[in-house]
């Protein structure tokens, strides 16, 4: 324990020296000198095994949990050698041989991810304990209380470590919070909650330790407050001046080591000389680690690229040569709930979690999966989008392949961290070292008068967000064959269902079946012009393609299907041949699809086209509930028409 609190404490002195210096390609720098017994404390008393979340001021932990020095020391100069080849850096630095999942610069998220870990050491049946350090600022986000709730409600093995320093960034304590112990946060949520001395690595070990041999039993998580204070400011270079230095130097007397130190030699463990060696030695090495790091090559930017995805299967991107053709007649709900099921028969880690996943969901797609695979594995969850989604994170990242129900489109907003800074994030910050296998299916669209919250088509808005897929299909064949996909991918997938096309229904094969990804469809040949369709506007498209033919106009329709990545190739093919494109979705017309199709479009042949291409989407309003006027927000056959006609004649 103390050679590594020596370690800490050497490590993070010469980060600040090599940040003054400008050796760090940083802005900011978050230093845990003061703290190491925490660090230590807690790790030392996990297993082999066991995970581990942190945050940005997480370099203790890591190296508490035995992450490589040099690494360690090249990733926070940005080097290739780094931990993260130089993609993570100080907030983000990670080490997943060490069951570290990943270093946490949004405030609370390190909880979710925690809890979707301990999820899956329950779902595997296995011995294995999470554990989430955070700092006392954490506990203000509302992450963190939907983390504890959902720890609560499944009797989850996850302990919240938090590191009370004093201070929220700049704010004191009682700026943050009435209470006195942060620990009584855990009684709100009918958990058990401690507060320990976390100067004393003894004490700290010992708590940990217990609180770990008690989530393993089966009895839940626990709240550990581990008192402390962090000698330098909130990130380094700080010119707030919100701390007296008479405060600073009365911790400084609480310092652990020396603590640490003068306990082992009252009882005769160790000598002064010692001591001394040993911190000597956590010198040396961290001056020879940092050697190492100024002489590391930088990375080649090619690394950014291969390690946004995480490698798939090729049967998941390259179309079939003969594709299976429908033999039997099924809705497109029917369609999806045959996906799930194959899947999940197929694969043990597939589950399903949401909520009133049980009963079927509000559209009833899931109705009838728990008596076929029984509720650990169709989970119902609390009203909690971010822990829904956050601990399908953690899950994904621990070996399973969790498909996430969000009831509504429009709740994705109640889940955007746990979307765009986690699942998108996490393998490209680590350097690859992740795969995130995770599906959130959710229905959108307007068109059944559930207005303004409950009507958004929002698969655009998340298309901007590199490291996600995005899928959306129009009809049951697509439906089943896509979700399969999906839930195959080592990708996390968003999967975007119609509303308006649960009922609709299509051909399907008897067999087994998949549809690719990134793979886009042409529904109906034609000459004249290109309509490429997302989702629910695929129907919308063929039967405009029937209303056009019988005025002599020969329409192509180009179902879009994979949004991202998108086949841009068979669009553009589409269009050489026609020369002339309309673009139509359900989302509203500003910075949609169709500006992307027609931007993407127009600088690889705009010299060839004969007409300039048109959008049809939802008017820049939100959706009413008045039904006449929610008619004329979303595209109808008559301004597809009107659109055609405009560019065709």
């Amino acid at each position: 324990m103390l050679r590594r609190m020596h370690l800490i404490r050497a490590f993070e002195e010469r980060m600040a020296q090599a940040f003054a210096a400008g050796q760090l390609p940083a802005e900011a720098l978050h230093l845990s000198i003061g703290q190491e017994a925490c660090a230590v404390g807690a790790c030392f008393a996990l297993r082999e095994g066991d995970y581990m979340t942190t945050t940005h001021r997480g370099h203790g932990h890591m190296l508490a949990r035995g992450a490589d020095l040099n690494a360690m020391t090249a990733e926070l100069l940005g080097k290739a050698t780094g931990l993260c080849k130089g993609l993570g850096g100080t907030m983000h630095v990670t080490d997943a041989s060490i069951g570290a999942l990943g270093a946490n610069g949004i405030v609370g998220a390190s909880s979710l991810i925690a809890v979707g870990a301990a999820l899956s050491a329950r779902q595997r049946h296995t011995s294995q304990v999470a554990l989430a350090f955070m700092g006392d600022g954490a506990t203000a986000q509302g992450m963190f209380h939907e983390a504890l709730n959902f720890a609560a409600v499944f009797d989850l093995p996850v302990l919240f470590f938090v590191e009370n320093n004093q201070y929220a960034e700049f704010t004191p304590l009682k700026g943050h919070t009435r209470l006195k112990r942060l620990a009584d946060r855990a009684l709100g949520h009918g958990l058990p909650g401690i507060t320990i001395d976390g100067n004393d690595v003894w004490e700290v070990y010992q708590k940990v330790g217990e609180a770990a041999e008690r989530a393993r039993r089966g009895e839940g998580a626990t709240l550990i407050e581990a008192i402390t204070y962090r000698w330098r400011g909130h990130t380094e270079g700080e010119t707030a001046n919100y701390r007296s230095e008479e405060e600073i130097a009365a911790w400084k007397k609480k310092d652990p080591i020396a603590r640490w130190e003068r306990r082992l030699q009252e009882e005769g463990l160790l000598t002064a000389e010692e001591c001394a060696a040993i911190a000597e030695e956590a010198s040396r090495a961290v001056e020879r680690a940092m050697e190492f790091a100024l002489s590391s090559p930088e990375p080649e930017p090619d690394l950014m690229v291969s390690s946004l995805y995480a490698p798939e299967p090729a049967a998941l991107y390259q179309p079939p040569k003969q594709p299976p053709k429908g033999e039997r007649v099924v809705s497109v709900s029917a369609a999806l709930w045959e996906a799930l099921a194959e899947e999940m028969a197929r694969d043990e880690r597939v589950y399903v979690i949401g909520e009133d996943v049980r009963a079927g969901g509000y559209f009833a797609v899931t109705a009838g999966l728990v008596e076929e695979f029984g509720p650990h594995r169709i989970i119902d969850t609390p009203i909690s989008e971010y822990a829904i989604v956050g601990s399908s994170v953690g899950a994904a990242m621990t070996g399973m392949r969790p498909v996430a129900e969000i009831e509504f489109s429009d709740f994705i907003t109640c889940a955007m961290d746990p979307l765009v800074n986690q699942a998108a994030k996490l393998r490209f910050m680590s350097g690859g070292q992740y795969r995130l296998p995770l599906v959130v299916r959710t229905p959108g669209g307007g068109g059944i008068g559930m207005a303004a919250q409950h009507s958004q088509s929002l698969e655009a808005w998340l298309m901007h967000i590199p490291g996600l897929i995005i899928l959306a299909p129009g009809t049951a064949y697509d439906a089943k064959g896509l979700l399969k996909a999906a839930i195959r991918s080592n990708n996390p997938v968003l999967f975007f269902e119609n509303k308006l096309l649960y009922a609709d229904s299509g051909l399907i094969p008897e067999g087994e079946y998949i549809v690719p990804i990134g793979v886009a469809d042409v529904k109906r040949s034609g000459e004249d012009v290109t309509l490429v369709a997302v989702g629910a506007m695929v129907p919308l498209a063929l039967e405009a393609a029937q209303h056009l033919e019988e005025e002599g106009i020969s329409a192509e329709v180009v179902d879009v299907r994979s949004l991202v990545p998108c086949d841009w190739n068979t669009i553009l093919r589409s269009v050489l041949k026609t020369r002339r494109l309309v673009v139509v979705e359900g989302g509203a017309l500003t910075g949609g699809f169709g500006a992307e199709c027609v931007a993407r479009v127009g600088g690889a042949v705009w010299h060839e086209l004969k007409a300039p291409p048109q959008r049809v989407a939802a008017w820049d309003v939100p959706i009413p509930y008045n039904r006449s006027l929610e008619n004329a927000v979303v595209p109808d056959l008559s301004r597809l028409l009107e659109a055609v006609r405009e560019i065709v004649r």
